[in-house]
C-alpha cells in the first residue's frame, strides 16, 4: 500500500448561475495498528498551492465531504499530492447535483477513482472518445487533467491512436506545481475512438473524465473517470 498518491480531477463546483453542482469527497482507510499523519497538497490551474493536514485512526475507515474543507478552492478544478506517514488507501468519488438538487443534494451521476503511487513521463488510457452527433440526443464530452506537482514546466504530447489506424498528435504545457485542464471536444476529432498516449519531459500524472449529457436536459446524466496507467504499469 502507498504512502504516496496522486489524483487529477478534483472540483467544489457551487457556482449559483451553474446548471451543475459537483461535491467531491474522499474516504481514507487506515488498515495499520498506527495513526497515520496525512498532508494533502492540492494544485490549480492558476493559482497557487493550498494545504489541508489531517489525521486517520488505527484501523479505521474515515470519510469527508471537501465541500466543507477551508483549505480547498471553490469553482477552482484541482489536483491531489496525498503524503502519509503510514501506507493507506485513499478514494476520492466526485458528485454531481441539478439546480433542483442542491437543498437535499440528491446525487444524479458520480464518479470515484484509485490514485496512482508514482508519477510517469509516459501515460496511457484506451477510451478516448467525445461522442457528438449532429441531431443525436445523448452526447458525451470529455476531460483530461494533467497534474505537474514538480517545479519545472511539463511539455507533453498527446498521441492519439485511431480505430481507423491514423494517429495525431496534440502539444501542452503544464506549468510547475499547477492542473491542466483539457477539454477534448475542442482537442481531438469527435466521433472518433482512440487510444490515449501522454509523453512528458517531467513525470506527470493524467486522468480521464466523460461525462454523458441529453441534448435535452442540462444536469449531467452520469459519468466515469480513469487514472491512466503508467508506462511501468503497462511493461
Amino acid at each position: 500500500m502507498p504512502k504516496l498518491q496522486y489524483f487529477c480531477d478534483g472540483y467544489v463546483l457551487d457556482d449559483p448561475n451553474s446548471h451543475n453542482w459537483q461535491i467531491p469527497w474522499i474516504v481514507f482507510f487506515n488498515p495499520s495498528d498506527v495513526e497515520a499523519d496525512v498532508i494533502v497538497t492540492f494544485y490549480y490551474a492558476g493559482c497557487d498551492p493550498t494545504m489541508k493536514r489531517l489525521k486517520v485512526p488505527a484501523a479505521r475507515s474515515i470519510s469527508d465531504c471537501m465541500m466543507n474543507w477551508t483549505e480547498v478552492l471553490h469553482n477552482e478544478r484541482f489536483g491531489m499530492k496525498i503524503e502519509s506517514s503510514e501506507s493507506i488507501i485513499v478514494q476520492p468519488c466526485t458528485a454531481y447535483y441539478g439546480p433542483e438538487d442542491k437543498k437535499d443534494l440528491y446525487t444524479h451521476a458520480m464518479h470515484s477513482v484509485m490514485g496512482v503511487s508514482s508519477l510517469s513521463k509516459v501515460n496511457y488510457y484506451a477510451d478516448l472518445f467525445v461522442i457528438d452527433v449532429p441531431g443525436q440526443r445523448l452526447k458525451e464530452p470529455e476531460w483530461v487533467f494533467l497534474l505537474n506537482p514538480g517545479e519545472v514546466a511539463a511539455r507533453v504530447t498527446l498521441h492519439a491512436y485511431g480505430s481507423d489506424g491514423n494517429q495525431a498528435k496534440y502539444d501542452f504545457i503544464v506549468p510547475p506545481c499547477r492542473l491542466l485542464a483539457i477539454l477534448m471536444d475542442e482537442t481531438v476529432q469527435k466521433n472518433k475512438l482512440c487510444g490515449a498516449k501522454y509523453v512528458s519531459d517531467v513525470p506527470i500524472a493524467v486522468q480521464q473524465t466523460r461525462l454523458i449529457e441529453e441534448m435535452d436536459r442540462k444536469t449531467i446524466r452520469s459519468c466515469y473517470s480513469v487514472m491512466a496507467m503508467s508506462e511501468a504499469e503497462c511493461s
